[in-house]
């Protein structure tokens, strides 16, 4: 959710659709109903996984430049932005995420400190898996480098760390907003939790995943 302010220092191509009601963002497809946008934005991101799991190795080191590239994969053909760090402020409710002018360094920081520490991820336990997991996937969506997509981005990076320690992709029911309500506030709780420094509730949700996906 766009954190309210002046449409006039929003840049057009992360500005709303003209007739959407300002329910689905600019695109190259001019679409400009929510249900149509969600489906495609679906339907693209079983695309896209099946063909990232082609790209990277098990031996990969990911990059922030392979998070961009993953989002662009996804969504290159729907959004002129794709791809691209965000240039506006964002928030959920009251929760702000990485101020625009910050995510580049942020993003820095995160390949530094994170990718290169927990990545590639072959050769882990569960217990080491769902903590890079837990880590990685936390301070990517604290950042919420893109503008639309982020938490998704994120779970496409999650499934590749997985699949390099020979496991299959996700099952991210548990904490899905529609299927599961509890679950999902406490992703939520956990990812709040994460901004503090305590990655203990985010790597308990992943060691629950991991179960559940291996059923």
């Amino acid at each position: 959710m766009e954190k309210k302010s002046s449409r006039y220092s929003v840049p057009s191509d992360e500005d709303y659709e003209p007739d959407s009601n300002d329910e689905v963002l600019k695109n190259n497809l001019a679409i400009k109903f929510k249900g149509d946008m969600e489906a495609l934005e679906e339907q693209e991101l079983e695309r896209a996984e099946l063909e990232l799991v082609k790209i990277f190795s098990d031996s990969h080191q990911f990059t922030v430049e392979d998070i961009c590239n993953i989002h662009e994969l996804w969504l290159g053909d729907i959004y002129p932005f794709a791809g691209r760090y965000r240039a506006v402020n964002m928030a959920k409710g009251d929760f702000l995420f990485a101020q625009s002018g910050r995510i580049a360094d942020l993003m820095t920081k995160l390949e530094k400190d994170f990718l290169a520490k927990y990545t590639p991820c072959s050769n882990v336990n569960t217990e080491e898996l769902s903590y890079a997991l837990g880590v990685v996937h936390v301070e990517l969506i604290l950042i919420h480098p893109f503008r639309e997509g982020n938490g998704r981005t994120a779970r496409l990076l999650a499934d590749l760390m997985a699949m390099q320690a020979n496991r299959g992709s996700l099952n991210y029911s548990l904490i899905d907003q529609t299927m599961n309500e509890e679950g999902f506030k406490n992703y939520i709780l956990a990812i709040h939790a994460g901004l503090m420094g305590d990655y203990k509730p985010i790597v308990r949700i992943f060691q629950m995943l991991l179960e559940e996906s291996a059923i």
